[in-house]
């Protein structure tokens, strides 16, 4: 099996088993950037929504209008979505598929969410991904990006621990087993040269209970809005 996929299996298979028990593992509430993204969309915009998980903000994207497609690869979660929509009005597409594949068959988007995924995918492969993702957008098209930064308590503790050295960026979180792939300060942004940021910013956040998590706590997070340039042709 290719190294990337051997990613994607554990991840997968870690939040279908969380999936399949209590609903709303993340809670029902999008995102805090999915409002701001969809104030700068005009109606009917397409969206791609990678690593939706159980769909909540796919599912307020579409309840707003929008064209979405929303894929991740555990199967237990995007069957909670699709009946979430089973009899509703809205125009949402569910796929299962995995964010190291070519993504060139579901067309371009005027946006896409990318919401803790890139610290999932192999380390060797996020600048490819990126470069990838960032070709499916369209001029004057919307990026929105969050992931785990090294301010992260999980990052910092196992430095503590001395599990891992400063010199390591990927460390296997404690107690879910996966690998986690934490980013540098400033380095998400340096991915975006040439686009306008809209938002961003990186530090300590607090985040409701979920999943694990039965109290309110802190990440360590970059998060990001970029909106990819329309250069006008030369004459």
């Amino acid at each position: 099996m290719d190294d990337s996929l051997k990613y994607s299996e554990i991840c997968g298979s870690y939040y279908n088993e969380q999936y399949a028990k209590a609903r709303s593992y993340w809670g029902e509430q999008p995102n805090l950037l999915v409002p701001l993204v969809s104030s700068h969309l005009k109606p009917h915009s397409r969206v791609l929504v990678i690593g939706c998980g159980e769909g909540r903000d796919a599912l307020f994207l579409a309840r707003l209008g929008f064209e979405v497609v929303a894929t991740d690869i555990a199967e237990n979660g995007l069957q909670r979505l699709r009946e979430s929509i089973k009899g509703a009005d809205l125009n949402l597409q569910v796929h299962n598929f995995d964010a190291h594949l070519p993504h060139d068959h579901l067309g371009e988007f005027q946006a896409m969410l990318l919401m803790n995924v890139l610290q999932f995918l192999q380390p060797e492969k996020i600048g490819q991904r990126l470069a990838h993702f960032q070709s499916l957008v369209k001029p004057g098209g919307f990026m929105s990006i969050q992931v785990f930064t090294t301010e992260d308590p999980e990052y910092q503790q196992q430095l503590r621990e001395g599990s891992i050295s400063t010199a390591d960026l990927v460390a296997e979180h404690s107690v879910r087993k996966y690998k986690i792939r934490f980013f540098q300060k400033g380095e998400l942004a340096s991915y975006y040269r040439g686009w306008e940021f809209i938002y961003y910013h990186e530090g300590l956040m607090w985040d409701k209970p979920h999943g694990i998590h039965g109290d309110f706590h802190q990440h360590g997070l970059a998060q990001m809005i970029a909106k990819k340039k329309i250069f006008d042709e030369i004459i």
